[in-house]
């Protein structure tokens, strides 16, 4: 299953269109339902699986997805190494490729997002005979039990929210998520800028990143919460690769030890 010429022309198309509309006719749409809607109009499995990570076929992203698990989180330190991991949760989970990937560590698989088509990302999922996952939207987030979570990870996401707001909205939960020894490993989008830059939405197109913060900043966010166990702003562009710095940082912290 390959993504058509057909499809990679229209998808340029589409590009071009939105930032006409936006820019030229003013018909700005809000960067969160852009993520909404757009999901569920595109036309096939490749389609669908290439809005969230670029991919020419369904083979591809199961590749991309390993590789990236094992070189972004796997391979990473404070990856639960326990032979009791039970619980991961990916923000962001879009098409579900790393959901794939952690279910063979995790013995259930947990996302969360906000765009409307989980049944194709369902789909794709029992496709790979991955079992035991579970696709939460974020509203209701709430359904997932408070500290059951061994492992919360997000990749490529945070850079995708609309405002600072959305990124605590997260950090709480994952607070009232994590166990007492679980890790999050959340990647972000960094700038130079003193504090946050953010894509206005005229200026946003399609799934562009639209969110960015300084390093310090994200850090100074999480560590009013938790306890930060790792923490880096220069990373490679792709796994086993040299070519060019990542536009993300990393950070990994668990909960804050209660005081007796």
């Amino acid at each position: 299953m390959f993504l058509s010429l057909k499809n990679r022309m229209s998808y340029s198309g589409k590009m071009l269109l939105d930032r006409f509309q936006r820019r030229v006719l003013g018909r700005v749409v809000p960067i969160s339902q852009t993520w909404v809607q757009r999901p569920a109009k595109l036309d096939g499995m490749v389609a669908f699986l290439n809005w969230f990570d670029a991919t020419n076929s369904v083979e591809e992203t199961v590749e991309a997805a390993h590789r990236d698990w094992n070189f972004r989180f796997r391979k990473q330190k404070y990856f639960p190494t326990s032979r009791k991991r039970r619980i991961s949760l990916e923000i962001g989970f879009g098409g579900g490729r790393l959901m794939l990937a952690a279910s063979k560590d995790f013995v259930e698989a947990y996302g969360v997002d906000i765009h409307n088509d989980f049944a194709r990302t369902s789909s794709f999922l029992t496709s790979q005979g991955c079992e035991g996952f579970k696709l939460f939207h974020r509203d209701n987030i709430v359904e997932i039990e408070s500290g059951s979570v061994d492992y919360v990870y997000s990749f490529i996401v945070f850079q995708h929210f609309d405002n600072v707001d959305e990124v605590n909205f997260y950090l709480g939960q994952i607070e009232r998520l994590l166990s007492v020894e679980g890790v999050a490993h959340i990647y972000f989008g960094k700038t130079d800028a003193e504090t946050i830059d953010v894509v206005d939405a005229k200026s946003f197109t399609l799934r562009d990143c639209s969110l960015f913060l300084n390093p310090e900043t994200m850090k100074n966010l999480v560590e009013t919460q938790f306890t930060i166990l790792d923490f880096e702003t220069k990373l490679e562009k792709k796994s086993g690769s040299l070519a060019g710095e990542s536009g993300q940082a990393r950070i990994v912290f668990k909960k804050k030890e209660k005081m007796s």
